[in-house]
């Protein structure tokens, strides 16, 4: 029986419905040149002496590996794990892992995700479960190199997801700290109707059709307000540019499995959130906090900063200087002035939403 193929004049309305359906997650996927945006102050935190990152294999009880990097402190205090976005890769932390290697004497790794960067197969989404255990394994091989020093494992965006679910779930995660950057909370139930059906039309008769979502930033959608991390981007070659429509689905129930957590992990943690953010926009984070008080009251532990000013990377925009030291200061004990609880954080949000 030959295979039915979907016709051209059905599958355009809905590529039109799904990328003009406010999924920003696509602004991700396709920075494009920067635009011009208001005047911003930069205020950046700039290393003098910058350590050189050394490239690694993180090895895989499957006998695979993923591509990744390490920024080694002299004497190490802190071990840090960081687990990039969608379409990102380890790269991601190199602004971060400078100012903890010098502020704090920390190690940083970070992976490659499968599917991402420089492993096999970029843009094809790996599942789930996959990306669960391979942080788990990496984790705990990391705990058992450095037995005596502190692990915090860092999420930003999809990663912030991976790192939640697999701390949240059974069997948990090997790490002493938390630190969630703008997780990746935008489950289906947070968006229109009209943009669940259409991404679920597409993942049915087109999954492997890509979208670049060019047009996101003139809407001003865009990940960042720094026009040099834009253009960096924007000619990484290893930075998906073009996303497949089943790994949009892959994540998008990856999204909604974090967001309908019913409580933070049993780790202290951290979550840092901006309200410029357009790429996991404040409704589904005020639909996430919500959700989490509602369905019982969260750990003492977790602390949330909200930034009026902060974009979706957090670590890279123009103004990095507060989030890098809110996260070397939480790292060793320091309280932060403008810590909120989840409840305090859910009317921030909200407000926004």
């Amino acid at each position: 029986m030959s295979e039915t193929k979907p016709k051209l004049h059905t599958i355009k309305p809905l590529q039109r419905s799904l990328a003009t359906a406010g999924l920003a997650l696509l602004a991700a996927c396709s920075v494009s040149a920067p635009q011009a945006l208001t005047p911003v102050l930069s205020d950046k935190i700039v290393v003098s002496n910058p350590v050189p990152s050394t490239p690694t294999r993180f090895d895989l009880p499957t006998g695979q590996s993923l591509a990744g990097r390490f920024w080694v402190g002299p004497h190490a205090q802190h071990i840090v794990l960081a687990v990039h976005g969608f379409n990102d890769y380890s790269k991601a932390f190199e602004p971060l892992a400078q100012h903890l290697v010098t502020e704090l004497q920390a190690t940083v790794y970070a992976y490659d995700q499968r599917g991402f960067g420089a492993n096999p197969q970029p843009g094809i989404w790996p599942g789930t479960e996959t990306l669960l255990a391979d942080l788990r394994h990496i984790a705990a091989k990391l705990r058992e190199r450095h037995p005596d020093l502190p692990l915090t494992v860092v999420g930003e965006s999809m990663g912030g997801a991976v790192v939640l679910v697999a701390a949240s779930e059974a069997p948990g995660l090997a790490a002493d700290r938390l630190i969630l950057k703008a997780p990746a909370v935008w489950g289906a139930s947070s968006m229109p109707w009209y943009q669940r059906l259409s991404l679920y039309t597409m993942n049915v008769v087109a999954p492997d059709m890509s979208l670049t979502g060019r047009g996101l930033p003139s809407l001003g959608i865009r990940p960042t307000d720094d026009p040099e991390v834009s253009r960096d981007l924007s000619r990484d070659p290893l930075f998906i540019k073009a996303t497949r429509i089943g790994s949009l689905a892959g994540v998008t129930e990856l999204m909604g499995r974090a967001q309908t957590q019913t409580a933070l992990p049993p780790q202290r943690t951290l979550v840092l959130y901006g309200l410029r953010d357009r790429i996991i926009p404040p409704q589904p984070v005020c639909d996430w906090f919500t959700h989490l008080n509602t369905a019982a009251p969260q750990p003492a532990t977790t602390d949330v900063v909200i930034y009026p000013e902060g974009w979706h990377l957090l670590t890279r925009q123009l103004r990095t200087r507060e989030p890098l030291q809110d996260m070397a200061q939480w790292l060793q004990n320091t309280p932060l002035t403008h810590r909120q609880t989840p409840a305090q954080a859910q009317q921030t949000v909200c407000r926004h939403s």
